[in-house]
């Protein structure tokens, strides 16, 4: 577990490198606007400009979801939060298979250039936690 915090610490000052937090009135309007029909429901709205593009992060029926935008509005990835009943019967089998006696602490959907892959966090008493990436057909990315 102490792992895991290290790691996402150093996710976050990587990530606060990289991407700066901006103004709603700095999004394109047209971007934001469109964001705005399709998440209407979305709460905690943060946008920010990373590598010239932009990223948009908030909660949505209680999951965080990100979504990167290109200038022109082009959806070019998004990573959300998954409920373990929400998943593919083929990357459960997967994890059922692989680590039969590990439970679920977290699975995150990553949805870009028309693939998606599940990256899940398994844990087990007194052993360390393990991280799986499994595409969306159960066959192991890493």
């Amino acid at each position: 577990m102490k792992n895991l915090k290290i790691a996402v610490f150093a996710l976050f000052a990587t990530a606060a490198l990289s991407a700066q937090e901006i103004a709603i009135d700095k999004v394109p309007a047209n971007l934001n606007s469109n964001f705005q029909k399709e998440y209407a429901n979305a709460t905690d709205i943060e946008w920010e400009l990373d590598k010239g593009n932009y990223k948009v992060e908030f909660d949505l029926d209680k999951m965080e979801k990100e979504i990167w935008y290109s200038k022109n509005g082009e959806v070019l990835k998004t990573e959300m939060e998954v409920a373990i009943e929400d998943i593919p019967t083929a990357v459960a089998a997967t994890i059922k298979n692989n680590y039969p006696n590990y439970d679920i602490d977290e699975i995150e959907l990553t949805e870009e250039n028309g693939k998606k892959i599940y990256e899940v966090e398994l844990e087990k008493w007194f052993n360390d936690d393990v991280k799986m990436l499994i595409a969306a057909d159960g066959s192991i990315i890493k």
